[in-house]
């Protein structure tokens, strides 16, 4: 009878209460992590500030046959860098980066306040009409022209090419990379893609819409309510092993083992998911140019390599903790087992047996 009770136990410990175990605390961490003020404003900010020194090391390196082997894309680059004008310049010029510093970056921090509960919860609105008159900028369009100046001429079908992408919109076009012959119908092109851009953008975002007061701050009350989740496993795995065991010690046990097991397959996952995804971006087949279409993606993808592991750090740092304290409440559990007090449940004595008659 007791084999039969162990058996049950242990199948509804294994097929029930270690899964609800492993995805509960990958919700915990994962939940935990997208509520991050870090994630919210922390990391965005940093790749703001760092974005326009990223895209002039791209234009600078692109230039290399050895980086950019592509020679339309080299072409490009190329005569980027000879307007005279750096990217980062141009942003500072037009207004981008100002609105990037500012409005962007005071929203972002204000999200961070509400998520952290230091701020009521009210409407954050990202006011994009200074970007849209940045963009709008004639210096843009004149970048662009300058650009333009600078390539090669180009042949009578590449002409072609070019008056058909001015006449229908550079969107879904693959330009190539030479001087139009008619500069003027393509300077009016780029000015009309520059405001069919601006035109497509909204004037503002809205954030936090509708929602009137949250107590704690949304962080904590996420963060509260996904915790309570681990109900459900701990109820399957203590059933479990309230069928299985025979004394307290042998409770404790059957709840601490398969606690152990299920954090630290979670802990072990989620660190080896943030260890190898930084080095699966050096790997061979990510970098083949003809698999991105150009050699800009390799090229990109190694100045952003620092933002890739900083994300994956905010987003499995919280899944390693949270996988973190289910295996310390099982070693927890197996600690008490060896102090805990209590014999097997002792079986019911058979009767004496009666007397034979003589």
């Amino acid at each position: 009878m007791h084999s039969f009770r162990r058996i049950v136990g242990a199948l509804i410990i294994v097929f029930v209460g270690l899964p609800l175990l492993f995805a509960i605390t990958w919700a915990v961490g994962l939940t935990r992590a997208a509520m991050s003020p870090k994630l919210i404003s922390g990391v965005p900010e940093k790749i703001i500030g760092a974005l326009p020194g990223i895209i002039d090391e791209v234009v600078r390196e692109g230039q290399n046959p050895d980086v950019i082997r592509d020679p339309e894309a080299r072409a490009w680059l190329l005569a980027l860098s000879k307007s005279g004008t750096s990217v980062n310049d141009l942003l500072a010029k037009t207004g981008v980066t100002a609105w990037m510093q500012g409005e962007l970056k005071i929203a972002l921090g204000e999200m961070g306040e509400v998520l952290k509960g230091t701020r009521q919860a009210r409407r954050i609105s990202i006011d994009l009409r200074p970007l849209k008159k940045a963009l709008l900028d004639p210096g843009f369009g004149d970048f662009a022209v300058g650009i333009l100046a600078n390539l090669p001429p180009c042949d009578d079908a590449s002409s072609a090419r070019w008056l058909e992408a001015a006449r229908e919109g550079f969107h879904n076009t693959h330009l190539p990379a030479c001087r139009p012959a008619d500069m003027a119908v393509a300077t009016a092109a780029v000015r009309a893609e520059q405001a069919r851009i601006t035109d497509r953008m909204n004037d503002e975002v809205q954030i936090f819409e509708g929602i009137r007061e949250i107590p704690f701050g949304f962080a904590h009350m996420m963060t509260f309510f996904i915790y309570g989740l681990f109900i459900i496993p701990a109820f399957f795995i203590l059933g479990g092993a309230l069928v299985a065991a025979g004394s307290p010690a042998e409770f404790l046990r059957w709840s601490g083992i398969p606690t152990l097991v299920g954090g630290a397959s979670v802990l072990v996952l989620a660190l080896f998911i943030r260890t190898s995804a930084v080095f699966a971006l050096q790997w061979t087949p990510l970098r083949r140019a003809h698999e991105w279409g150009t050699d800009f993606g390799p090229l990109v993808l190694d100045k952003t390599r620092w933002a890739v592991r900083i994300l994956l750090e905010q987003l499995m740092n919280p899944v390693v903790a949270a996988a973190g304290i289910v295996c310390v409440v099982g070693l927890i559990l197996i600690a008490f087992s060896f102090s805990a007090r209590g014999a097997r449940k002792a079986l019911p004595a058979a009767p004496p047996a009666a007397p034979q008659a003589r």
